[in-house]
């Protein structure tokens, strides 16, 4: 898709493959960092705003969701952390994940080729999704990140496999606690280069919620400096700020788009952001965006001396 300014103040967005313009009053970019990038490459518009000069520079990581669907095991209850507290799931994985419905694992686990440089995380959805919590199947999902090896795999059952071995190397039960004789069916997302890779000195990149006159943005990469708040929840409060600036761009009213503001910072941290702060107006760039993080920079001096 391409946009370009009507010279009105509006704005037409040529979708390919559609001969027809759509006129329109704004845009919001609700999409992923890469995909920015790709679409500041053919839009004109986009290409020449100030905030979009750094787009290609943005960098994003392969995932690979895989959700298994498996007979149930009898009914674990008394589960903490969720918004349900039962599972379907074999009991040594239930007691494994007992303080929580979520795992996080980095990579390397269990010896497997596959996850030399892939992490991970393992959800019960029984216990996070109201469809799942009622439902008569265990259903387990792990989603793979840095997975491009794990992405080559054309065989979705052969990754469901891989995801089953993994979680339950994560989790240190038997791996024939989670046989693959056990699976129903299976459901396998392929993303790649798709989601936003936070590093440092990545969030000098991030944007704000505007872009130029009737130009918004909004996703997980967005507004770093912001609401601090990160991954999906940082992708749904930018989309309401992108939504409210919009609406009071137009004069529109009653646009329901309240954020429930974030945790205050910890003394530590706000001690850190402090510092930071201070060196960032004794270092200005000259750019239209933030200058990088002063970690960044002293990592940056370091691995330039070796």
């Amino acid at each position: 898709a391409a946009a370009t300014a009507t010279g009105g103040g509006g704005l037409l967005v040529q979708v390919l493959g559609d001969e027809t313009p759509l006129a329109c009053d704004a845009i919001v970019l609700a999409v992923g960092a890469t995909s920015a990038a790709r679409l500041c490459e053919s839009s004109p518009l986009l290409a020449s705003l100030p905030a979009t000069q750094r787009f290609g520079e943005l960098r994003g990581v392969t995932c690979v969701a895989v959700r298994v669907y498996l007979q149930p095991a009898p009914r674990t209850s008394g589960l903490l952390g969720g918004s349900h507290a039962s599972t379907l799931l074999p009991p040594a994985v239930a007691a494994a994940m007992r303080a929580s419905p979520v795992t996080v694992c980095g990579p390397e686990i269990g010896g497997m080729a596959e996850l030399s440089e892939a992490g991970f995380c393992v959800y019960d959805l029984q216990r996070m999704h109201d469809e799942h919590a009622a439902g008569d199947l265990a259903v387990l999902e792990v989603d793979f990140y840095r997975a491009e090896r794990i992405a080559d795999v054309d065989d979705d059952h052969a990754v469901a496999r891989l995801a089953l071995e993994a979680a339950a190397a994560a989790l240190g039960v038997p791996a024939a606690t989670l046989d693959p004789s056990l699976i129903v069916d299976v459901a396998v997302v392929r993303a790649r280069r798709a989601v936003s890779h936070f590093a440092l000195g990545s969030a000098a990149l991030s944007p704000g919620l505007r872009l130029g006159e009737g130009v918004y943005a909004c996703g997980d990469w967005v507004d770093r400096t912001g609401h601090a708040s990160w991954s999906t929840e940082k992708a749904v409060v930018t989309g309401r700020q992108a939504a409210a600036a919009v609406g009071r761009s137009l004069g529109l009213r009653a646009v329901d788009a309240q954020v429930i503001p974030a945790a205050e910072d910890t003394p530590q941290l706000a001690v850190l952001r402090k510092i930071s702060a201070a060196l960032r107006a004794a270092a200005p760039t000259g750019t239209a965006l933030p200058p990088p993080a002063p970690w960044a920079a002293l990592l940056k001096a370091v691995s330039s001396q070796r």
